[in-house]
C-alpha cells in the first residue's frame, strides 16, 4: 500500500537527520518502528504523513501510496489523503485533540470534509465507531469535551478518528505511551482487531519491546535516524543480529532475574549535526572495528528476508 525508498529528512543545508530509511507496509500486516528516544521513529512518521515544518527539507527516490506519487502530490492533494487514505494516531492523547470542540465535533467534521456526510449521518457513523472501539455511552461521549475524558478513552477516541474514513495506512505513534498496562492491553488489542477487520497497514511506532512481540508481523530497529535491522517478527526475536538491536533485548527487564541490575547501552544517540563518521552506533558498539568507524555498512540480507547494517553481522558472539 505505501513504499517508501531512500527517504532523507534533514533542515537547511544541515546533514540527514533521517537518512536512507527504506519501508514497505502491505495491507493487513504491522509493521513496527522500534528504536530508543532520538533515533527518528516520530520524524519518520511526520515525514509519511507530509507533517513537517516548512524548514524541514524532505526527500525520497520513491514515495509512493498505491500507484499515487505522493512526492509531486499539491497541498491540496494531500489535505484530501490525510485523515482520509492515510491516518495517524498521534503521540500524546491529552493534547492532539481540541480542548475547545466536543470530540463529537471533531470526529463528524472527519467525515463531513472527506466522506461529504450531512451532520445526522456524519453522527450516526460515528457512533458505530465510537462502539467498534469500545467507548462506553457512545452517544453521551459524543457530547462531552476532551478534559471530561480519561487517557485512555481519548486514545480511543483519537483511534476511532483516525479508522473513521477506512484509511489504507494507519500510523500509530506510541499510542500507548502514559497509559496504565490494563488499557494498553486493550489499544493493542483493538489496533489489531481492526487491523485485521479493515485490512488496513499499520506503521506502529515504539520503543517497547513487549509491545512489538505482541502485535508485529514484521519489524524495522532505527537508530539515530537509520534503519540497522529488518526481519519477521519471530526471525527478529528468535535470531537478532545486529549488535543495537541486540543491545535492546538485553536492557529488557527479565521476571527470572529479578533483584538483578538493568543492563544498559553506554553512552547515548548521537545529536543530529553530531553523526559520527561511518557506522552511527559504532562509538556505542563493543563489536566496532575499524572499518565500523570509517565506512557505513549498507542493509545485507544475512538470512532469508533478514537486513542487517553491520559489517560484522552476524556475530559469532551475543551480549550478555
Amino acid at each position: 500500500m505505501l513504499a517508501v525508498a531512500n527517504l532523507r529528512v534533514g533542515v537547511g543545508d544541515g546533514p540527514a537527520i533521517v537518512d536512507g530509511v527504506d519501508l514497505a507496509l502491505n495491507s493487513g500486516r504491522i509493521l513496527c518502528l522500534v528504536g530508543e528516544s532520538g533515533s527518528g521513529k516520530s520524524l519518520t512518521a511526520l515525514s509519511l504523513m507530509r507533517l513537517l515544518s516548512p524548514a524541514m527539507r524532505l526527500a525520497a527516490d520513491r514515495f509512493v501510496l498505491d500507484g499515487e506519487d505522493l512526492a509531486q502530490a499539491s497541498e491540496k492533494r494531500l489535505n484530501a489523503i490525510r485523515g482520509n487514505r492515510m491516518a495517524m494516531v498521534f503521540q500524546e492523547p491529552m493534547t492532539a485533540l481540541n480542548p475547545v470542540m466536543t470530540v463529537g465535533d471533531q470526529i463528524t467534521e472527519t467525515l463531513r470534509v472527506h466522506q461529504g456526510l450531512r451532520q445526522e449521518a456524519a453522527r450516526e457513523v460515528a457512533l458505530a465507531m465510537f462502539r467498534q472501539v469500545q467507548i462506553p455511552a457512545p452517544e453521551a461521549r459524543l457530547r462531552a469535551y476532551p478534559h471530561q475524558l480519561s487517557g485512555g478513552m481519548r486514545q480511543r477516541v483519537m483511534i476511532a478518528m483516525a479508522l473513521i474514513c477506512k484509511p489504507a495506512i494507519l500510523i500509530a505513534d506510541e499510542p500507548t505511551t502514559a497509559l496504565d498496562v490494563t488499557i494498553q492491553s486493550q489499544i493493542l488489542r483493538l489496533i489489531d482487531d481492526l487491523r485485521a477487520q479493515l485490512g488496513t497497514a499499520v506503521l506502529f511506532i515504539t520503543h517497547n519491546l513487549a509491545v512489538v512481540a505482541e502485535i508485529a508481523d514484521e519489524v524495522a530497529v532505527m537508530y539515530a535516524g537509520r534503519i540497522v535491522e529488518r526481519a519477521s517478527r519471530t526471525a527478529l526475536f528468535g535470531d537478532p543480529m545486529h549488535p543495537y538491536t541486540l543491545a535492546l533485548f538485553a536492557a529488557m527487564p527479565r521476571a527470572d532475574e529479578r533483584g538483578r541490575p538493568l543492563a544498559t547501552i553506554e553512552g547515548q544517540v548521537p545529536a543530529p549535526g553530531a553523526m559520527p563518521k561511518g557506522c552511527r552506533f559504532a562509538p556505542r558498539c563493543p563489536f566496532a572495528a575499524a572499518r565500523c568507524r570509517e565506512d557505513y555498512p549498507p542493509l545485507r540480507e544475512i538470512a532469508p528476508a533478514h537486513w542487517v547494517s553491520c559489517w560484522r553481522a552476524p556475530l559469532e558472539e551475543h551480549l550478555s
